[in-house]
């Protein structure tokens, strides 16, 4: 959910406000819309307005893409005999899970 609200009870939102746009800005609005997780035009515009957090489609696949690298080096560490003399594989490790979590706060 784009936009937090002070409690669980649903929200009724009922009023409107008109904004003039030129095709092109509406087609950008539209683009950014699209590569974030608001379910809407509005929900975008309005949790970017309030400064609610929106959360960037590219940051769940770059999560998902440093879990499924880290599976691969822990693969590798195990076809190797389970020996890692230079500490490479635990240190790499170590920086995935890290980027992992910064990500993870941009949720």
């Amino acid at each position: 959910m784009a936009s937090p609200t002070p409690s669980k009870a649903p929200v009724h939102r009922d009023k409107h406000l008109s904004v003039r746009l030129t095709e092109d800005e509406k087609q950008r609005i539209l683009q950014k819309v699209e590569s974030t997780d608001a379910r809407s035009p509005s929900e975008f515009v309005r949790s970017t307005a309030l400064d609610y957090p929106v959360r960037s489609v590219v940051t769940h696949e770059a999560i998902n893409e440093l879990r499924r690298l880290g599976g691969l080096v822990k693969h590798l560490f195990i076809e190797g005999g389970r020996e890692d003399p230079d500490g490479l594989y635990l240190q790499t490790l170590q920086e995935l899970q890290a980027a992992i979590r910064r990500l993870g706060r941009e949720l």
